[in-house]
């Protein structure tokens, strides 16, 4: 991701995000107003290794990757995926599935051993990709998420990348 990549992550994150509102709660105005400052607020100064996809000039989405207990600690290894968005009308096209590819290219070249990822857990489409692409469930559970300000029943997959 550059500079001028900021704008175009923020807007397919959130997005991405508002076209897949799977829990009523999401549609409240204080949640999406939250949700879309979390974006603008990563996009413009990121911790974490963000690749975006291109096509004819235009970003169509990104991916991200840092460490799960020490985020911005290189030293530890970023191991887990903290996020994929494809803009809507790209979705289903091979994007997420390219964009965690070249992810797990980079944590195999760096001998991270084992690949994290989480999703909401009535998140199917995702579910099916990761698992799909050879992740497996390790994790269900509740936790908080501050960028929605609520607590998120989610799956944590894990992938052997050795």
């Amino acid at each position: 991701m550059t500079a001028a990549d900021t704008g175009a992550v923020a807007l397919i994150g959130f997005e991405a995000w508002k076209s897949n509102r799977i829990h009523q709660n999401w549609f409240e105005p204080t949640v999406e107003t939250r949700v879309e400052d979390s974006f603008l607020t990563f996009a413009g100064r990121p911790d974490a290794e963000v690749l975006v996809a291109v096509a004819a000039n235009e970003v169509i989405g990104w991916g991200a990757r840092d460490s799960r207990e020490h985020p911005g600690d290189r030293s530890r290894g970023w191991d887990y995926i903290s996020d994929i968005w494809i803009a809507p009308h790209w979705q289903g096209k091979g994007i997420g599935s390219a964009l965690i590819g070249e992810l797990l290219s980079r944590m195999h070249f760096e001998n991270l051993g084992v690949a994290s990822i989480e999703t909401d857990a009535a998140n199917d489409p995702a579910l099916s990709l990761y698992k799909k692409l050879g992740f497996t469930e390790v994790w269900q559970g509740t936790d908080f998420s501050p960028s929605l300000g609520l607590d998120q029943a989610k799956v944590r997959l894990e992938k052997s990348i050795l």
